[in-house]
């Protein structure tokens, strides 16, 4: 953790970069903007121990021998205005020259103070959330390195000693009032899984004797921490919490790579043809010869299968599923094995959930149904054309009948005009003789 040398050491980069910057912002804006940068990685590296600030406040506490104050502010802002606990306002123009050292730049303060006064503080001015409030005291904290390689899922055992002025806090002085927890910070480096994600809380270190811990009291914090989060880069700070003081300690960023066993289903297609369970290996990272794996399926029907399998005893990476029943199935397993730096680990699988069902008659192909579409409309055709037929011929009876009908009256008229007319002629020729 950090010293007051290399904390020194850090006030006077930053000093330097400070003062370099504010040059190079006058003659070539773009070197100053890469300055900028520089001092935010800086800012981001792991430097040791810091106090919490929100809105705009912090508290110094009494352990504190210097502290550092970096504010990043919207370009061209006026500098930050600090409020002492007493009152008394500190000016980038006016402020104690012997107890401070204040460099500000267009977007920028950084502020070295020595013996700050305890109490709560505040800041004014439109800072950016990087901004960091950086301390140098007795008070550290040394947790045990996390392992070179930890996967997703992962369950890990940590422990850690918190010491003032190098000496071990005896928990029993405290009556179990520390609270020590473990937060993963993510780089939001958009290569990774975890771009994006916001703070994770990962555990809580204890010294009671319960669970991983095992001597109570005995000033070694022991916490058991499940890494159930995305994969990615991450900077696994501290937080300690005790009735007087309240600290983070921040780590060197770390990989949690992702799970380096992946379970994949093939669901059957065919009806009591069953299912195939395999399991895929990156050995990469993981030592294919060492892998155990145990869990169960859970059934659509209530049942259960057990997995057990061990490939340091020749078990194959995969398992038959039945298929006598249909509906969602669940598979729920837990790894344990050996990374390639000889390690051994435990981690809780990514869940797996398929859904088998009836197979469904195939029904006709769309090419069947065009050409019974085709067939349709051929014989609705025809069948109008035969009804077209019939209808003809039935007009034409009518017409004939008409015909017929109207030449038999013509017929019989012609036959009575003819008989009269004859009639007629026989009258004459009557009377003519007489």
């Amino acid at each position: 953790m950090v010293t007051k040398r290399v904390a020194k050491q850090l006030t006077v980069a930053l000093a330097v970069i400070s003062v370099a910057w504010g040059v190079l912002s006058l003659t070539n804006p773009s070197r100053a903007a890469d300055n900028e940068h520089n001092i935010v990685e800086l800012l981001n590296s792991p430097i040791g121990q810091q106090i919490p600030m929100a809105d705009e406040r912090f508290r110094i506490d009494y352990a504190i021998d210097e502290i550092t104050l970096a504010f990043f502010r919207t370009h061209d802002t006026a500098p930050v205005v600090v409020t002492l606990p007493d009152g008394t306002k500190w000016y980038a123009s006016r402020h104690p020259k012997d107890q401070v050292e204040w460099h500000s730049g267009h977007d920028y303060d950084l502020i070295n103070i020595k013996k700050p006064m305890p109490g709560p503080w505040q800041v004014s001015g439109r800072i950016r959330p990087e901004s960091r409030v950086m301390v140098v005291s007795d008070v550290e904290f040394h947790p045990e390195a996390f392992p070179p390689l930890v996967f997703v899922g992962e369950r890990l055992k940590l422990t850690g000693r918190l010491t003032q002025a190098g000496e071990p806090i005896e928990q029993r002085d405290f009556r179990n009032v520390i609270r020590l927890e473990l937060f993963f910070q993510s780089t939001n480096k958009p290569q990774y899984d975890n771009f994006g994600q916001p703070p994770v809380r990962v555990g809580e270190f204890l010294d009671d004797g319960r669970l991983m811990d095992e001597v109570p009291r005995d000033g070694v914090f022991t916490g058991q921490f499940n890494l159930d989060m995305a994969a990615g880069e991450y900077v696994p700070r501290y937080h300690v919490k005790t009735p007087l003081y309240d600290r983070i300690f921040e780590a060197k960023p770390m990989l949690v790579q992702r799970q380096p066993v992946r379970p994949k289903i093939t669901v059957s297609s065919v009806e009591g043809e069953a299912h195939v369970l395999a399991f895929v290996v990156d050995e990469e990272f993981v030592q294919k010869g060492d892998i155990v794996i145990t869990g169960r399926v859970n059934y659509p029907n209530g049942e259960h299968q057990q997995i057990a399998i061990s490939t340091a005893q020749g078990d194959e990476l995969t398992l038959p599923i039945p298929s006598y029943t249909f509906g969602t199935f669940e598979i729920r397993t837990h790894l344990s094995g050996t990374d390639i730096n000889g390690r051994e680990f435990q981690a809780e699988m990514a869940n797996l959930d398929f859904r088998s069902q009836r197979l469904r008659e195939v029904g006709p192909s769309a090419n069947d149904i065009a050409h019974a579409l085709e067939v349709a409309e051929e014989q609705e055709h025809q069948q109008e054309l035969v009804a077209v037929e019939k209808e003809r011929e039935k007009m034409q009876k009518r017409i004939l009948l008409v015909v017929g009908v109207n030449l038999a009256i013509v017929a019989v008229w012609m036959l009575f005009m003819l008989l009269r007319r004859n009639e007629s002629r026989k009258k004459k020729r009557k009377n003519s003789n007489k």
